[in-house]
């Protein structure tokens, strides 16, 4: 009688060690997988975005605004009496869609020629600052600020990165003849540096997009309908 309540009371406390036994190595078995693939993910490139990319880039030439109007006050005082942080916000944030009269709503490389323009008499770093950030917001691919295409072509941003060293060469070549992008030493070492730090993260953003490109799987047409196919625009 005692053999058989012992034997009762043994059998469920053996089937319920054996079940955590088993539990137990499953989950130690499963940890590493788990682990594994929680750092694959965490070490997985983050997806290029054109909006965070294009973001910094605003940001870098807000900066450069304000560096050219403190070197080039007469510059200022041509477009406003109000302060340069002022009119570097109404510039970047204002309701005009970078479409200024007072440079004729020019924009992109039309808007960088008229800032070295020789008869042009107005402020010039308004037009030199309106032509990067249209050329900019052209090159990676932007409607607008907040709206940009799925799709970049590298090859824009490589020309844009080029075309901001061409800006800096045109503004380091300025001799002082009263003009008002003309830099001193201080000036010219500092706007030097941030436009080739600009001109750095173009190319660099390039050549990920272009790595990206080349990673991307192509589909095979031969697998597909061939009424339903389109050609893709270049």
């Amino acid at each position: 009688m005692k053999t058989d309540i012992l034997i009762r009371f043994m059998v469920p406390l053996a089937f319920a060690c054996i079940s955590t036994w088993l539990l137990t190595s499953q989950l130690s078995l499963a940890a590493p997988s788990i682990q594994a693939k929680s750092t694959s993910q965490k070490n997985a490139p983050k997806q290029f975005n054109a909006a965070d990319a294009f973001s910094l880039q605003s940001a870098n030439l807000r900066t450069l605004m304000l560096e050219l109007y403190e070197c080039n006050p007469q510059a200022l005082q041509k477009s406003t009496t109000v302060s340069k942080e002022e009119f570097v916000q109404w510039v970047f944030e204002g309701p005009f869609g970078w479409q200024f009269d007072a440079i004729k709503k020019t924009k992109t490389i039309e808007a960088l020629n008229l800032s070295f323009n020789a008869e042009y008499q107005g402020d010039r770093v308004l037009p030199l600052i309106t032509g990067l950030y249209t050329m900019l917001l052209q090159a990676y691919g932007g409607k607008n600020e907040f709206t940009f295409t799925k799709t970049i072509n590298p090859q824009k941003l490589t020309i844009a990165a080029q075309n901001i060293e061409v800006t800096s060469a045109k503004l380091l070549s300025i001799k002082q003849d009263n003009n008002e992008l003309h830099l001193s030493d201080n000036c010219n070492k500092n706007v030097k540096q941030m436009l080739n730090d600009i001109s750095k993260h173009i190319d660099a953003d390039a050549r990920r997009i272009a790595k990206e490109a080349l990673s991307t799987p192509r589909i095979n047409p031969f697998q597909m309908d061939a009424n339903t196919l389109e050609y893709t625009p270049l």
